[in-house]
């Protein structure tokens, strides 16, 4: 197995899985959170800790299918680097809020497309940390 790739699989499939995580109908998806992140895990957006732990991580991926009509992970990923334990990763994400009642028809207002760049520490097989960095896309390639 190629050093420079060896968790492109894992990543792969916890992206496919986040994606999913806005259908309404995939009620045990959240159960598998321990598939792909430590029970200490923690998101650092922008500097500030989103979840830190298996609880808060639950309520931050829980709020996907009351929030998102869609959520989708572009791949393939812009940059794909994997030194170790630690992966960076750059992508595009399309998100499309729910509309709710009484809400007017925004359309493609209510879609948000960022670039993000993540960074990835990797302990036993699972995620301990992502730090990441987002943008709003605003028509650029």
């Amino acid at each position: 197995m190629d050093a420079n790739v060896r968790y492109r699989d894992f990543f792969h499939g916890m992206y496919t899985w986040i994606s999913g995580l806005s259908d309404a109908e995939n009620h045990g998806t959240l159960d598998e959170i321990h598939r792909f992140w430590a029970a200490d895990a923690r998101i650092v957006t922008c500097g500030q800790v989103k979840a830190s732990g298996i609880e808060e991580l639950r309520k931050h991926f829980g709020i996907y299918p009351q929030q998102y009509e869609e959520v989708e992970i572009r791949e393939p990923f812009h940059t794909y680097l994997d030194s170790g334990d630690e992966v960076v990763i750059e992508y595009d994400i399309l998100i499309r809020g729910r509309q709710h009642e009484g809400a007017a028809d925004e359309g493609d207002a209510q879609r948000q497309e960022f670039r993000v760049i993540a960074i990835f520490s990797v302990t036993d097989g699972r995620i301990s940390e992502m730090r990441q960095v987002t943008a709003v896309k605003a028509g650029d390639a």
